[in-house]
Parts: structure tokens; sequence; C-alpha cells
């Protein structure tokens, strides 16, 4: 039964060769952007689980700008 799906949709793959590449395509872009955006999450919410009240610990993050430079700690 899978074999024939396979068939039917290797078929229809080479029939609609540009409909299959744009949503083959769109379908790529998802899923990177959503792996990518649950690495940003899983990131930012990483941040001091070591500590006892790690609830209670917040990041502070500051941008300089001088007129010769830039720093951001």
């Amino acid at each position: 039964m899978f074999k024939n799906y396979w068939k039917t949709a290797w078929r229809n793959l080479l029939r609609n060769k540009f409909f299959s590449l744009v949503n083959i395509t769109g379908l790529t872009i998802g899923i990177s952007a959503a792996l990518v955006i649950c690495m940003i999450v899983y990131y930012d919410f990483s941040f001091d689980r070591f500590e006892q009240h790690h609830e209670q610990v917040y990041r502070v993050v500051s941008d300089m700008k001088f007129p010769d430079a830039e720093f951001k700690n």
C-alpha cells in the first residue's frame, strides 16, 4: 500500500516540477525557521539554571555608544 503511495507521489513530483519545487522549498524554509526559533528560545532560557533561586535572577545588557566605538556588555 505504501509502495503505491510512493509511486503516485513520485509521478506527481515529476509532472509538476515547479509546483513541487515551490512546496518543498517552502517546507524547508518553514522547518528551518522553526528550528532556529526553538534554538533561540532554548538559549535565552538556559542562563543560570544552577542557582537555587534562578527565577529571581535577571540579566542586564548594556549598549554603550561613543563617537569612536560601540560596546556591548
